[in-house]
């Protein structure tokens, strides 16, 4: 097999590239070839084979902590100082209310000011100011004044947080972000309600798309969606609908044809959640070790639904969270927002299925998440539902085009179905009808979609086979 090579691309044995076509039929050429890949077909092929990519050997890849250097100014994370977030600045700006757990909040205060490469002359300056460090300021004028010591305890515990050196610069969406996962971190007994671990899993896969794309409005249909947060499309039909009506997200434009949906994730104020408040919240500690995110964590096959033989969303929940460090049932009853004899029978399913256990990396982890679906019969359901929702989308390509086929003026010329083995079956260049023939109809001429379904997914498998 050959190659593609751009017209001009010189040739490793001397000459350059020269294109066979001209004209029209070169611009046509162009344009199959320049062809995107869909989404679905990505998701697909990465639900088919899934992995955790290791970079690095076992030795190298353990959290390795900053380094902590001192200078005139104090000791200080060695790294460029940046602005303080925007949560941060506000909770120096805010006096801690009523009940508010004051020590818990200076420790985020200076966790965030480590971070951000600030020094011990600056965690004392907004000591002697700030309103929301004001636990430590009357520490101090009661003659002792523990600042120093706090420092360096968020300046340890800041230095173990993973930093890419090649992030790029805050810009406001990092901010209006952060506000949004400040949010539901802030309000996780909400989620408790019924289809509640659905909504949070479907706000947070948003709001990981928006960060990627750098924007809160976003063009999404519900079948990717479903398949970033492992979820069917008609739930996330149904769960967008129930986020619009509280304010978390609103339907900007509704889908037309092709064309998906475009969604605005609104920020906390609009939806009514209180951002300044709980500021053991602020600045959530990292997992023991590379663990997992939230994402990754709740969208394993492990917690597909419990009537496909998986242990469920909620069950993820409590698993979550007990993993966080959060063992008793009154703890995990105020985190998930369940009642105590639900997350004694949940306690009870993930102890019987080896997954209660500690210090385990993300690797580690995912790696006794697929024994324990395998076990219970759910490996390989997210990569099914990837299928699935590939089929309804040929499905939905190939009735567009039979209907423009019927309405087109002429004589009418039908189309021999292509299902030679070697046939390339996934959506990259080919029509639909091209594929798959006419659109099969039933007696009484209207489209037979059990049939259709059939072939497509027969022809998908064959050319998924021969590959």
């Amino acid at each position: 097999m050959g190659v593609v090579r751009p017209p001009g691309a010189p040739h490793r044995d001397g000459g350059r590239s020269v294109p066979h076509l001209a004209g029209a039929e070169l611009q046509q050429t162009l344009d199959r070839v320049s062809r995107g890949t869909t989404p679905e077909v990505v998701n697909w092929l990465l639900a088919q084979h899934p992995h955790v990519a290791r970079a690095t050997p076992p030795e190298e890849q353990r959290r390795r902590p900053q380094r902590i250097i001192e200078d005139a100014a104090g000791p200080r994370l060695d790294r460029p100082r940046r602005p303080l977030p925007h949560r941060t600045v506000a909770l120096l700006a805010t006096v801690p209310s009523k009940g508010a757990d004051r020590s818990a909040l200076a420790h985020t205060i200076l966790l965030s000011m480590a971070r951000a490469g600030h020094t011990l002359d600056d965690a004392r300056a907004a000591v002697a100011t700030a309103p929301g460090l004001i636990r430590l300021r009357e520490d101090a004028a009661r003659g002792r004044d523990d600042t120093e010591r706090q420092w360096s305890r968020a300046l340890a515990r800041a230095a173990t947080f993973t930093v890419s050196f090649s992030q790029a610069p805050r810009e406001p969406i990092d901010d209006e972000l952060d506000d949004i996962e400040y949010a539901l971190a802030s309000a996780t007994a909400h989620w408790g309600r019924r289809g509640g671990a659905s909504d949070e899993r479907i706000l947070h896969a948003l709001t990981a798309l928006a960060r990627a794309a750098r924007t809160r409005v976003l063009d999404i249909d519900c079948r990717r969606l479903g398949q970033t947060c492992a979820l069917d499309a008609s739930t996330v039909s149904r769960r967008l609908r129930v986020l619009a009506r509280e304010g978390w997200v609103t339907l900007t434009t509704p889908s037309a044809g092709t064309r998906a949906a475009r969604w605005t994730l609104n920020q906390p104020p609009d939806v009514g959640v209180e951002t300044t408040s709980h500021a053991t919240q602020g600045e959530p500690a990292p997992a023991p070790g590379p663990g997992l995110t939230l994402l990754p964590h709740h969208t394993h096959d492990l917690w597909s639904p419990s009537r496909c033989g998986g242990l469920g969303g909620a069950t993820a929940r409590v698993h979550w969270y007990y993993r966080s460090g959060v063992e008793s049932l009154d703890g995990l009853a105020e985190k998930t927002g369940y009642g105590t004899d639900f997350i004694q029978r949940a306690l009870t399913r993930l102890h019987s299925a080896g997954l209660l256990i500690e210090n385990a990396t993300g690797e580690e982890l995912l790696r006794v998440f697929e024994m324990a679906a395998q076990t219970l019969g759910v490996a390989g359901f997210n990569a099914r539902r990837a299928s699935r929702h590939l089929v309804d989308r040929e499905l939905f390509t190939w009735w567009n085009e039979e209907q423009e086929w019927r309405t087109t003026r002429g004589k009418k010329r039908g189309t021999r179905r292509n299902t030679s083995t070697g046939a390339l079956a996934l959506p990259i260049s080919a029509p639909a009808r091209v594929r798959y023939g006419r659109f099969p109809t039933r007696s009484n001429g209207g489209a037979d979609y059990s049939r259709a379904r059939a072939i497509v997914a027969q022809i998908n498998s064959t050319g998924r086979s021969a590959a």
